[in-house]
């Protein structure tokens, strides 16, 4: 709105696109964080049914365990863990940032009602003081 518009001003719109715009960002981080936990489950799943068949071809195949000493398979899934924690951190990490955002938008809103509360009571007071000089002339 205009600041230079008289009489009874509803300012609440912004508030809403201001919440809207949290809420999407944060339905944007949880589904992201969702997204990660899925994933982090799923590597688990294939890691155990990798290990699972590893196991069957060291039976029927006893020297595969002699080549396999070196476990480098184990490094890859150490560096996919710290990989998907690495994300799952920053995403907790955004998460803090953008309540922290909400909360200060959230007191700055309710200053800027009580500066429009403030505004519309001396707007009604000036009103009533015209009115009334109005009456004396």
């Amino acid at each position: 709105r205009n600041p230079d518009d008289c009489g009874s001003v509803v300012w609440r719109s912004s508030s809403v696109s201001n919440d809207d715009m949290y809420s999407a960002s944060h339905f944007t981080l949880i589904s992201a964080y969702q997204d990660i936990k899925t994933r982090l489950v799923c590597l688990e799943r294939e890691n155990t049914s990798i290990k699972r068949k590893l196991k069957i071809y060291e039976i029927k195949f006893p020297m595969i365990s002699e080549f396999g000493e070196d476990n480098s398979y184990c490094s890859f899934e150490s560096k996919e863990t710290a990989l998907l924690q690495s994300e799952n951190g920053s995403l907790v990490e955004r998460v803090n940032v953008l309540t922290h955002e909400l909360q200060k938008r959230k007191e700055r809103e309710e200053q800027l009602e009580d500066v429009i509360q403030a505004y519309e009571k001396i707007h009604l007071e000036k009103s009533n003081l015209q009115r009334d000089l109005d009456k004396m002339l």
